[in-house]
């Protein structure tokens, strides 16, 4: 490659920048000839010669490039930050000249030195970064304290703590480190910083203290609790809670209770693990509250609502919930809460109020009723159930009626189900029963598959999961049900199903190929039959095709087997080929795309070059 290095180097400076980009991402396999090139091509006026050459630098790697970087620790902030980007990546070869640094007489330097060696962490001698506890500059005391802590050199806990009495800002630091080093012979010491005029000091403390998690550290944060408020007190009980509350901690609830009332949400994220700890009843009318004031469309309400949930199901809450079922104060919102929460454990007791429930004018409770009945799965359930399924105005409501009997399994609601199945309009509704029927009596159900309409043979074979009802859906007359029994096969993904499935790509109907050929994608079958599909002379089977092979085939095989529709007429499917490509993503990727760069399709080319841009 000496020859062309050399001419690499030369592009560095060519007036393409895509040219100066390529040259400087070959240049990762050059040698010491490159290095200095690669580290003036960082001062390029383009972000992508620039980055190119930085992953270039750290390919080479070596002592001579962290050698030759170390100028750059005195430039510039975008120079000085990608040379300690590279030196870090440089690791072990870029230590032995980081310590002469650590005694030069600029500040920054030298922090600049144990922040690295911090960070590079493996070969480092922490001992040679101790003295720097001591040093003249503050930021390097600080950057010193959490190099040591980043070490994991436990030695430095009694330098560290006699670093305590450092000014503010070093002390965070200090601080932070022996929290790290789990240094709980400290905790004597630390907590001397409890009567420390500043607040902010204070608060690390207190942090520093749920860090350490001993038994020393929870006496001390338990005396210290009566002596704070606000948000002071809050950071106590977080701590504590971060240690570990136990039953005997139970005067904790008030505050714990205080902290779910006023806080803000990260604060009740903290209070109810208290009290799930704690098995505090007293705060289920509050989470249940909390619960119903919760805006359903905004994005973070689902995970706030599970959250809630599992609080209220980790509390001894069962009366707690019956009695807000019958409270007149609770939103609606809340009492489906509640409901949802019984149903999920399975609480008897909530049966006879459910079954009330289904009878209620809001829609809400009479869906969250049909979800519990459900979930307990009681006989005595069955009848109102049925009744909701039949009679209920509301279509949410009858279709949760008919999940609640399908996983009761009940007997006696098959021959009604039946019944309305004839009579059902919704599709939806419609699925949910036949889904019904399935669990409750699936030999029943299937024994005469070919009695039903074509819509609930359709519907049958997107719901059932045997190989053999599948193969024979497959053969039904009808299009539809048929191609619904190729989706099923490839998710059943069972020999059979997908031998079966390869048959079916020689079928007559393009539509039919084309959903044979999307089950064995989902099946991960790479094989003949299916790369012989890429040839198809129907175009939309050429792109399911090449999806199918993406999901299916070894990711070298998979790029070499999809470049070849690079050359395909239908743009389409070329599109497909390119974006299949890219998710495989790898050097076969960038180098099948870079092939086709100058594709006679515009569109093409510009896919094509963002395609080689992320990779």
């Amino acid at each position: 490659m000496a020859k062309s290095i050399v001419k690499l180097i030369q592009k560095l400076t060519d007036e393409d920048p895509s040219i100066r980009r390529i040259s400087a991402e070959e240049l990762a396999e050059g040698d010491e000839r490159a290095i200095y090139p690669l580290i003036k091509a960082l001062s390029d006026e383009n972000g992508g010669v620039q980055d190119a050459s930085m992953r270039s630098l750290i390919s080479i790697g070596g002592e001579v490039t962290a050698y030759m970087l170390l100028p750059l620790l005195r430039e510039g902030s975008y120079l000085r930050n990608t040379a300690l980007i590279i030196l870090k990546e440089l690791g072990q070869a870029a230590i032995p000249f980081l310590y002469p640094l650590l005694k030069d007489r600029d500040d920054d330097i030298r922090k600049f030195a144990v922040d690295l060696l911090g960070e590079i962490r493996q070969g480092v001698d922490p001992s040679r970064i101790l003295p720097y506890l001591r040093d003249g500059n503050a930021n390097v005391r600080a950057a010193a304290a959490k190099a040591l802590s980043e070490l994991g050199y436990k030695e430095a806990i009694p330098d560290l703590v006699n670093a305590l009495k450092d000014e503010e800002w070093v002390c965070f630091s200090i601080l932070e480190a022996l929290g790290e080093l789990n240094a709980e012979d400290a905790v004597e010491q630390i907590s001397l910083l409890l009567s420390h005029p500043s607040e902010a000091i204070r608060f690390a403390v207190i942090e520093t203290m749920g860090k350490l998690g001993s038994d020393k550290a929870t006496a001390v944060l338990r005396a210290y609790l009566p002596r704070t408020t606000g948000d002071e007190k809050n950071a106590v009980v977080k701590s504590l809670i971060q240690i570990g509350i136990t039953p005997e901690m139970a005067d904790l609830s008030g505050h714990l209770v205080t902290m779910l009332k006023e806080g803000d949400w990260e604060e009740k994220e903290i209070a109810m693990k208290g009290i799930a700890a704690l098995n505090c009843r007293e705060a289920v009318p509050i989470i249940v509250d909390i619960a119903g004031s919760l805006d359903p469309s905004l994005p973070e309400s689902e995970e706030r609502l599970s959250l809630l949930r599992d609080s209220v199901s980790a509390v001894d809450s069962e009366e707690e919930l019956l009695k807000l079922l019958d409270s007149s104060d609770i939103k609606y919102r809340g009492k489906s809460f509640a409901i949802e929460v019984l149903g999920q454990t399975k609480s008897r007791k909530a049966i006879s109020r459910f079954i009330e429930y289904l009878n209620d004018m809001r829609r809400d409770l009479r869906r969250a009723s049909t979800q519990a009945l459900g979930s307990i799965g009681a006989s005595e359930s069955v009848e109102p159930l049925l009744e909701a399924s039949q009679r209920d105005v509301d279509a949410h409501v009858r279709r949760s009626a008919i999940e609640a009997l399908g996983a009761i399994q009940s007997k006696d609601a098959y021959k009604p189900l039946m019944k309305l199945l004839e009579v059902e309009k919704y599709n939806d509704v419609i699925e949910k029963i036949v889904v019904a029927l399935i669990k409750i009596d699936a030999d029943t159900f299937l024994s005469d598959i070919s009695q039903y309409k074509d819509s609930i043979r359709e519907i049958t074979a997107r719901t059932v999961t045997d190989t053999g009802m599948l193969l024979r859906l497959a053969g039904d007359a009808n299009k539809k049900v048929r191609i619904a029994a190729l989706y099923g096969l490839g998710r059943a993904g069972t020999e059979k199903a997908v031998s079966m499935l390869a048959c079916f790509l020689k079928d007559d109907d393009p539509d039919i190929r084309k959903a044979a050929v999307i089950g064995l994608g989902e099946a991960r079958y790479c094989h003949s039959e299916l790369i012989n599909a890429l040839r198809d002379s129907d175009p939309w089977v050429r792109f399911y095709a090449i999806k199918a092979v993406a999901f299916s085939c070894e990711r070298e095989k998979a790029v070499e087997i999809i470049g070849a529709m690079l050359d395909d007429t239908f743009i389409p499917a070329v599109m497909a080929a390119i974006d299949s490509i890219k998710e495989v993503g790898g050097r076969e990727a960038y180098e099948a795309l870079a092939a086709h760069g100058g594709h006679e399709n515009g569109a093409v080319r510009e896919k094509i070059k963002e395609a080689l841009s992320s990779l």
